[in-house]
């Protein structure tokens, strides 16, 4: 509605250089006396009048379908012709006999006009139905619904861009429900993973306060070994959080990994022994890489306790070294990781067996964290499938 005093006064305008136009085509033509000059200026200011009339009357009281519009159009210019045809006629432009027979291919014109438009609107109508229809399903919820109209004019860009973006909606839906059923997932393994060290400890606390502990100090054990989970589990968590963030903090240079390996087999070498795991290394006398020498810790911390997690008693973790790929592998003598849950297996709260891993207090995420440090430092890691556990680590170099 804004829009229609503009286009109104366009069309005054545009009336008004057509009467210019045509009032010097005349004197330049025909060399019109006075009274006929004042003639033609009176009859196209009535012409022009009656077609700014018929304009707003239609754009009041146009009709709804795109069909009937079309069709007023269409029959607008013929009538607006035959206007002035009878007015030239009337004021002795023309004959009797020619306006009759010039009103006879006029109507003649109108019809193969309107033929011409039921031609061309019939299509357009059908295609913009079409496009009422699928922004109608997609208001319903069906984000399967797509246009696809083959027109190359507008209508055709419009249906492309809605079917763009019905795409994009069902995109982003699909992403909605993969991080809904993604928070699902880790709210439940974080409530497990949290719950069953502390009901642990609280029954072990039970026994001692009640002094019905048969052995106090394995109890402590236990306790203290439950807290330990439980602030393995924190750091963890708050690690991600702050990888997703990008506000871990690293600081990254030239150091010696082989350094880094040697603390981490003494720092696991206890762990290991609970299970009659040894653990060897194998490799160059230096590895130097850029990394930073506290976060290459934790990475290595995680992939060996992960291998002596999963592997059976009396195997060996094998940490093998190759100075010309910059690589740290990590080899265990478990089932492995199975091909399709090598990628999967990285991502916070994934366990391939449940069960087994529940039981034997992996809380799935430090892999994840792994990841996460090494890509900050601009690194890869990744695992072969089984049989036989393996995870490659490589670094830059120094």
């Amino acid at each position: 509605m804004k829009r229609w005093p503009q286009l109104l006064i366009a069309l005054a305008v545009l009336a008004t250089l057509a009467g210019l136009a045509a009032t010097v085509t005349t004197e330049i033509v025909m060399a019109p006396s006075q009274s006929e000059r004042n003639q033609l200026i009176a009859l196209m200011g009535s012409i022009a009048a009656a077609t700014l009339i018929i304009t707003i009357v239609f754009r009041l009281f146009a009709p709804r379908s795109l069909t009937r519009r079309m069709l007023v159009a269409a029959i607008s210019g013929p009538v607006v012709i035959a206007s002035a045809l009878t007015a030239g006629s009337q004021s002795m432009f023309l004959s009797e006999h020619d306006l009759q027979f010039l009103l006879i291919l006029l109507a003649f014109a109108t019809v193969l006009g309107i033929g011409v438009m039921f031609t061309l609107a019939r299509p357009l109508t059908e295609d913009l139905a079409a496009l009422t229809r699928v922004a109608q399903q997609v208001g319903k919820g069906n984000l399967e619904a797509r246009a696809d109209l083959q027109r190359i004019d507008e209508v055709g860009e419009l249906s492309t861009a809605i079917d763009l973006m019905v795409d994009q909606i069902s995109t982003s839906r699909a992403a909605r429900d993969e991080a809904e059923h993604e928070r699902s997932i880790t709210l439940a393994s974080l409530s497990h993973d949290a719950r069953t060290p502390l009901t642990s400890m609280r029954l072990a606390t039970e026994a001692l306060l009640d002094g019905v502990a048969p052995d106090p100090d394995r109890y402590l054990r236990t306790i203290e070994s439950d807290i330990n989970a439980v602030e393995t589990l924190i750091n963890d968590l708050f690690t991600i959080g702050q990888l997703e963030a990008n506000r871990l903090e690293i600081i990254s240079g030239p150091m010696d990994a082989m350094n880094t390996v040697h603390d981490v087999v003494e720092l696991m070498t206890p762990i290991a022994d609970n299970k009659n795991v040894r653990i060897t290394v194998s490799g160059p006398v230096t590895l130097p890489v850029t990394a930073d020498p506290s976060q290459l810790t934790r990475v290595l911390s995680n992939v060996v306790s992960n291998a002596i997690r999963h592997s059976p008693t009396d195997e060996v973790v094998c940490i093998e070294i190759d100075p010309d790929e910059q690589q740290v592998s990590v080899f265990d003598g478990g089932s492995g990781f199975p091909e399709d849950f090598c990628v999967e297996a990285f991502q916070p709260f994934r366990r391939h067996d449940e069960a087994r891993e529940r039981a034997q207090g992996g809380a799935g995420l430090g892999l994840a964290v792994a990841k996460g440090i090494v890509e900050a430092l601009d690194g890869k890691i990744w695992a072969d499938p089984g049989p036989g556990g393996a995870v490659h680590l490589q670094l830059p170099a120094a």
